[in-house]
């Protein structure tokens, strides 16, 4: 998990974890204690959180108490903020050369985290998507989607009602059969280069897990799913995997391409999307940003409204959602395939040498069409239609189409 918060339901999840370890469950939880301690200069909002809500009597972003209230239950915790210098001699030869190849390509630690949000359980079930471990990500009463997330948050503390919090929209997806197999080995790899000690991977009975599957998508409205397939990008020097996978999804989609990211102005993707609907006029591209007043990095936003223009001259739909941030990271494509992970559509998570990312490529109609209709049409509805008088309009469009000279510097640099 790239962030976890010790704020309510940071604390709450710490809690469950301590109850399974001193019940002899193996507990092993990776996160970035520096990162997390940053927490505002990521713009997850804690600070303004924790004045919202005068129970947060605990700094949020002091995770080590937390931290070690886990070991003390005997958990594995280990910090993914590492220092990739350090050669790791104990390590089997295949981690090692993968360790000498990060070591290589890694120019300064702090530029590179490993971003995957990963939760899984007894080898059978698996949580990957956008949503870090907090309280704007994970709560028990779901947010208004109608109604403004800082009025929400002041309407909640002002009549005394539970999480009086600015709320994001996000998610997670679950997984259960085979592939949660495959996600295992890419936790147990990173455990092991980032520290931990290593441990045998659970050997999982197929007969059972199938028993398992079908009382799972019976018990949570599940359904069984054609076939997934994982795809890891870490610094290397080879092309990222994750980026390679959207290019080619945009490239061969023939009906339709929606995508939901909070985070989307690699030049790449925006390249390969116009190029896209160009080739092919009838392609439907429909996509679903975070509006301005919610999103939680102005420059990032900035960077998103550069290519406003060249969308709209090209005939794919923006929307911006209203009244909360959106984190999700989900794509479909084609009414068939869908993408689900942690990676964003900016360069820290596409270009070769940056974070560590993880995403899953489901093949499954009947699936990928419950996602646009349960995700792509309600956040269609709460968003705001970007049209040609925004952008081109002489007041309205001037902010879109002059940019934070701030954030162009940084952008022609690649360092968002």
């Amino acid at each position: 998990m790239f962030l976890w918060f010790r704020d309510q339901v940071g604390t709450e999840v710490a809690q469950a974890v301590v109850r399974r370890a001193r019940e002899g469950v193996a507990v092993r939880v990776l996160l970035n204690v520096q990162k997390t301690a940053m927490g505002d200069p990521f713009s997850t909002g804690e600070k303004t959180i924790m004045k919202l809500d005068p129970s947060m009597k605990d700094d949020p972003h002091d995770v080590e108490p937390m931290c070690r209230e886990m070991r003390d239950a005997g958990a594995e915790v280990v910090d993914t903020n590492i220092d990739y210098d350090v050669v790791p001699s104990h390590l089997q030869p295949r981690l090692r050369s993968i360790a000498a190849q990060i070591r290589e390509t890694i120019a300064i630690d702090d530029l590179h985290v490993d971003h995957r949000k990963l939760i899984l359980i007894d080898g059978r079930i698996g949580y990957t998507g956008g949503a870090n471990i907090g309280v704007q990500y994970m709560y028990h009463e779901a947010f208004d989607p109608q109604t403004d997330a800082q009025t929400e948050a002041e309407a909640r503390l002002r009549e005394r009602r539970p999480e009086p919090w600015l709320k994001w929209h996000d998610s997670l997806t679950r997984f259960v059969g085979p592939i949660v197999e495959e996600l295992e080995h890419h936790f147990h790899d990173r455990f092991l280069l980032d520290g931990g000690q290593d441990y045998t991977l659970a050997t999982v009975d197929h007969a059972e897990l199938s028993q398992t599957i079908a009382a799972s998508n019976e018990a949570c409205n599940s359904m069984e799913i054609a076939s997934a397939e994982v795809f890891c990008n870490e610094p290397n020097d080879r092309p990222n995997a994750v980026r390679e996978l959207y290019l080619r999804m945009i490239r061969e989609a023939t009906r339709s391409i929606f995508i939901e990211n909070p985070y989307l102005y690699h030049p790449a993707i925006v390249d390969a999307l116009c190029a896209a609907k160009r080739a092919r006029p009838r392609l439907d591209v429909e996509l679903v940003l975070p509006a301005g007043k919610w999103n939680d990095n102005s420059f990032a936003f900035d960077a998103q409204q550069h290519e406003y223009a060249r969308y709209l001259e090209h005939g794919i739909e923006l929307h911006e959602y209203q009244c909360h941030f959106t984190h999700l990271k989900l794509a479909v494509f084609d009414e068939r395939w869908s993408i689900h992970g942690s990676t964003n559509g900016n360069f820290r998570s596409l270009e070769d040498d940056k974070d560590f990312e993880l995403v899953v490529l489901v093949d499954d109609v009947s699936f990928t069409r419950w996602i646009l209709e349960n995700v792509r049409d309600p956040d269609v509805s709460h968003s705001k239609r970007i049209t040609h008088d925004d952008v081109h309009n002489a007041l309205k469009g001037f902010r879109v189409r002059h940019r934070d000279p701030r954030t162009m510097l940084l952008y022609s640099r690649r360092e968002l």
